[in-house]
């Protein structure tokens, strides 16, 4: 929210410099993001061109004689539309314009100039706010000498606001005046709406046929006069960000940032039936909105009709059907209250955010519709020479009943942990307005409705503290005591991403919620996903079975800009109904060993995977994993690529490479994923590593190569090997595979390394071939492999 402080000193007086009153908000009220000066010129006066002339040596430059009171100075100007008898905003020698631009004596084409003649544009405000092309012409009663600034009420200063979604209280002016008096103990300056009606009676009436709208409030003012605002109200408009248009739609605004109350103005002549419903939109209404778009409504939308026709789309913007014209005559004000989640849902699927949605979202003032229908209908009176008819059209089924709070002087103690004393409790209430009654120590506070952040009694101690000041909490060490040691699923995660990092694996913090669609598509246990009651959008409206998908947005993110070498992984929660777990997840994609110097690449496979899955679990002191088919169909990786990791029987993951479909459907790459039940892991870590001596005699190492089906799992030959030389076999590995030309179709070799030790003796060769021989001959039998040579 922009403030302008000129207009905020109208309203509450202001006791200090505008540094220490945004140093006030930013400890007490809301952060502050910028204070600047609306038009950071200095040096500028208003002057009168006595001549213009034509320069000789240019086709588009004018010398021009300037009275600026006390000389007359020779300023070469290039505008199109400068003329002798102008009152301009001149920018002496030495002046500063925004953008750090000096304005220097020059010489121009040969003749000299002292000085520049200013547009808009030059002075800072922004084209979406004027119309001008060229420079800025001042009115007739603009005095030469003067500060063009102040002539043009641009003299002012604004303050950005950060509003948190609570203090809805603070987009209105009214409202930051309340709590500036509240910072500084000062008071309060409210306009008085005046209404002075003719002798005709409101022509309109009002009807509701939702339960979206809780209150619609409708005056008529007949004989307007459209045309340009008056500057002092332009000048407010665009500090606060607005871009003016003419004065019945510049008044609409205006009130909107008084009262926080968003206004609408229709042309009533264009509403046939003089008559105001609000009711749900039906399927597959059409409105032409006043962008001209074609809209689609949903049964979601509230509009406003005049019982026959669509004439606006409630809280986010009118029709332009019933648009306010030049030969507009007689306006009808709109000032309502509507359900802010319909409208902040309609905003945003129609992606149609205003000032006035915004607001209906943050949820109004109820007390504030009637006041600012008629704030405004006094200013079109006064600015448009409107004439107001009697009486006000209206419903509203808001519940008028303040919100009263009990409040005892012992409860702020405890909960703050300070002993205020009654009159400073009662000083804050008197600086915020709020009227109170105390009795024994106790306080009965009547909480006005403008703040509709305040419920309880935890958010009167708020206040309380806020206004008082943070600063007067005494400082105290929490004594409650802690454990100082790392529980062990702790230790548990720091070691797992200790070792997936140290690998090249980047970590990712994901959000746990996903659309409905990839909610299934990783899902293995059938169970439908659970919904949220009131989502913040449908991107984010259901709870994961699976971390894949939230890693796999992440995958896409950076493959989108060009990072092609991904690997990442997920340490959190999947919820079911009833149960969460914690889940390792992780996603590779590109090469696992970029370009080296030789031109080699090694390109992520399921083999990378499945050594990064067996490191981590023998990193983590598990024994006997074993790897094979998966015994369930898993529809979303490669039914040939993709294995099961199980212990004791039971599986604790998968890992394996993303269904071509699915790859598709994502716009990736040839990807990898793996996911690990890290609850289950934990449970299957041996607590103790039992040390053993190192063998005082050395090692005996042999290699083999295998023919054997192609169908049959690595795995399997492993375990064959290991259950026949169970004593002196130390370790089997693989190290290298071949399906090809040279060795018969549907077969492949698998080449092993085995290493055999005894603590006590080593090994003859003979001894070695007679295990060789054996665990070939087992092979055989069992597998039907053959001994290549």
């Amino acid at each position: 929210m922009n403030v302008s402080l000129n207009w905020l000193k109208e309203l509450v007086d202001i006791n200090c410099s505008y540094p220490e009153l945004v140093q006030k908000f930013n400890l007490k009220s809301a952060e502050i993001s910028r204070l600047e000066k609306l038009v950071d010129a200095s040096l500028l006066t208003t002057g009168y061109v006595l001549t213009c002339v034509d320069h000789p040596s240019s086709d588009h430059l004018h010398v021009c004689e300037v009275d600026v009171k006390n000389e007359t100075l020779q300023i070469i100007c290039g505008a199109p539309n400068v003329a002798a008898g102008q009152k301009v905003v001149v920018a002496l020698v030495g002046a500063t314009l925004p953008g750090d631009f000096s304005i220097k004596k020059a010489k121009i084409r040969g003749i000299e100039s002292f000085g520049m003649i200013c547009s808009l544009d030059e002075l800072g405000i922004e084209k979406k706010y004027h119309n001008e092309d060229g420079i800025h012409v001042l009115g007739d009663e603009a005095q030469i000498g003067e500060d063009p600034l102040k002539h043009l009420f641009l003299d002012d200063s604004v303050m950005e606001i950060d509003i948190t979604p609570n203090r809805s209280d603070l987009l209105s002016m009214i409202g930051v005046a309340y709590d500036t008096k509240a910072l500084l103990n000062t008071s309060v300056h409210l306009n008085k709406v005046d209404i002075s009606e003719i002798n005709e009676d409101n022509p309109s009436s009002v009807f509701t046929e939702t339960k979206g709208c809780k209150s619609y409030y409708a005056r008529v003012v007949k004989n307007v006069k459209i045309h340009e605002s008056p500057r002092w109200l332009k000048s407010r408009l665009i500090a606060a960000g607005v871009r003016p248009i003419n004065n019945v739609v510049d008044i609409s605004n205006y009130v909107m940032l008084e009262y926080g109350q968003p206004l609408h103005t229709f042309d009533f002549d264009k509403i046939e039936t003089k008559k105001i419903v609000v009711k749900d939109a039906s399927e597959k209404d059409v409105l032409v909105t006043l962008d001209g778009k074609k809209r689609i409504l949903s049964p979601e939308d509230l509009i406003i009709t005049d019982g026959e026709k669509i004439v606006a789309l409630a809280g986010v913007m009118g029709g332009i059907e019933t648009e306010v014209s030049e030969e507009t005559s007689t306006i009808l004000i709109e000032s309502a209250t509507f359900d802010p989640i319909r409208v902040r849902k309609t905003s945003k699927r129609l992606d149609l955010r205003s000032e006035a949605s915004i607001r209906f979202e943050r949820g109004l003032d109820p007390s504030r519709s009637k006041e600012a229908c008629n704030r405004a209908a006094q200013m079109l009176k006064e600015l448009a020479g409107g004439e107001i008819t009697k009486g006000i059209s209206f419903f509203d089924t808001h519940p008028h009943t303040p919100k009263v709070v009990n409040l005892s002087l012992s409860k702020v103690t405890r909960t703050t942990g300070r002993e205020y004393t009654l009159d400073e409790i009662k000083d804050v209430f008197t600086r915020l307005s709020f009227e109170y009654s105390v009795h024994d120590g106790d306080f009965k506070v009547t909480v006005p409705s403008r703040r509709q952040d305040i419920s309880g009694v935890q958010d009167l101690i708020e206040e309380i503290v806020r206004i008082h000041g943070y600063e007067h909490i005494p400082t105290s060490f929490p004594v409650t005591p802690t454990s100082g040691v790392l529980t062990r699923i702790q230790r548990l995660r720091r070691t797992v991403r200790s070792y997936l990092t140290s690998l090249g694996l980047d970590e990712t913090n994901t959000y746990s919620l996903t659309t409905e669609e990839k909610a299934t598509i990783f899902d293995l246990t059938q169970i439908p996903a659970i919904k949220l009651f009131n989502p913040m959008s449908e991107e984010k409206a259901y709870l994961r079975h699976s971390l894949l998908p939230s890693i796999l947005d992440v995958l896409q993110y950076n493959l989108a800009r060009k990072l092609d070498q991904v690997r990442l992984f997920e340490l959190g929660r999947s919820y079911q109904i009833g149960h969460e777990s914690e889940i390792l997840s992780g996603v590779l994609s590109g090469d696992y060993q970029s370009t080296l110097w030789q031109g080699k690449k090694d390109p992520i496979d399921f083999f990378v995977v499945k050594g990064l899955l067996s490191g981590l679990l023998y990193h983590l002191s598990i024994e006997n994993v074993e790897i094979n088919k998966p015994s369930i169909s898993i529809p979303f990786l490669h039914p040939g690529i993709c294995a099961q990791i199980q212990l004791a029987g039971n599986s604790i993951g998968y890992f394996g490479k993303l269904h071509p479909e699915v790859e598709m459907k994502l716009g990736l790459p040839d990807t990898y994923v793996f996911e690990l039940d890290f609850e289950a892991v934990s449970n299957y870590i041996v607590p103790e590593i039992i040390m053993s001596p190192i063998p005082k005699v050395p090692s005996v190492s042999r290699d083999i190569a295998l023919l054997i089906e192609e169908h049959i799992p690595s795995d399997e030959i492993v375990k064959v090997i290991q259950s026949t030389m169970k004593a002196s076999l130390q370790s089997v590995k693989i190290f290298d595979l071949y399906q090809g030309e040279k060795i018969q179709k549907g077969m492949k070799s698998i080449a092993l390394n085995l290493v055999f030790q005894d603590n006590e003796k080593t090994f003859s060769t003979d001894e070695i071939d007679q295990f060789i021989a054996r665990i070939v001959n087992r092979l055989n039998t069992t597998l039907g492999a053959e001994l290549r040579i």
